[in-house]
């Protein structure tokens, strides 16, 4: 997915919107798979690597392929395109799954499942309800994971709103080294490397990823708090 740019704006005042954003990521986990053997496990999945064609596929009548959909939501670990789904059933048209995708939805909130359908990271993804995230954690005994520090956080905000930036950009606006927050942001794959700047040393300039927009369950980065909001809460 092509990301968005937001351009010409000063460094965020305050990482509390951002913090939120984390936290509100955290309370929803998508449905869980084994780990050993991979989501259904029984010789149908192909190995992405695997050459050759594609395993024929016959065209569904709508509701057949909306069930389709839903299976093909529940093996999925990532946010998935229209345009993957739309391979995945046959070359169904764009529109057709953007709409079957929607009643889905609609199907799902209906019945109160424990799961909703979100559309996130350019992708669809399904998400177990916030609600049910204790019980879930204690079952399998998931520990928190690792939270970013501050300083870490203060980095990742900078480059969000400043983007594309290298990193003495970000250097100079924190004021301090961000060497080590660069390397846990990269290894976290929240960031990313997006060509060479065009000034002396052709320094690396930075982008965030994909990654990020779902680690903080985001569309796009149109919904990061403005620098005007940002302000209102200091």
């Amino acid at each position: 997915m092509a990301e968005e740019n937001i351009q010409d704006t000063d460094a965020p005042g305050d990482i509390e919107e951002v913090e939120e954003l984390e936290e509100s990521a955290d309370e929803e986990s998508a449905p869980s798979v084994d780990e050993d053997n991979g989501p259904y496990d029984d010789g149908l999945l192909v190995d992405e690597d695997s050459e050759g064609e594609l395993e024929p596929v016959e065209q569904l009548g709508r509701d057949e392929t909306r069930a389709v959909l839903h299976a093909l939501l529940f093996v999925s670990d990532k946010p998935t395109s229209v345009d993957r789904f739309s391979e995945a059933l046959g070359g169904v048209d764009y529109d057709v799954v953007r709409n079957l995708l929607a009643e889905l939805r609609e199907e799902i909130d209906d019945l109160h499942l424990p799961y909703v359908l979100r559309e996130i990271a350019g992708g669809y993804q399904l998400a177990t309800r916030s609600e049910f995230a204790p019980y879930i954690r204690r079952m399998f005994q998931i520990k928190r994971r690792n939270r970013l520090s501050k300083a870490v956080l203060e980095t990742l905000a900078i480059i969000a709103y400043k983007q594309p930036c290298t990193r003495a950009d970000v250097e100079s606006i924190r004021g301090v080294s961000v060497s080590h927050a660069f390397e846990i942001l990269r290894e976290k794959r929240l960031i990313k490397v997006a060509g060479v700047a065009e000034t002396v040393g052709r320094p690396k300039i930075y982008r965030t990823t994909d990654e990020f927009l779902a680690h903080f369950g985001i569309k796009s980065l149109k919904e990061l708090p403005t620098i005007e909001e940002l302000r209102e809460t200091i």
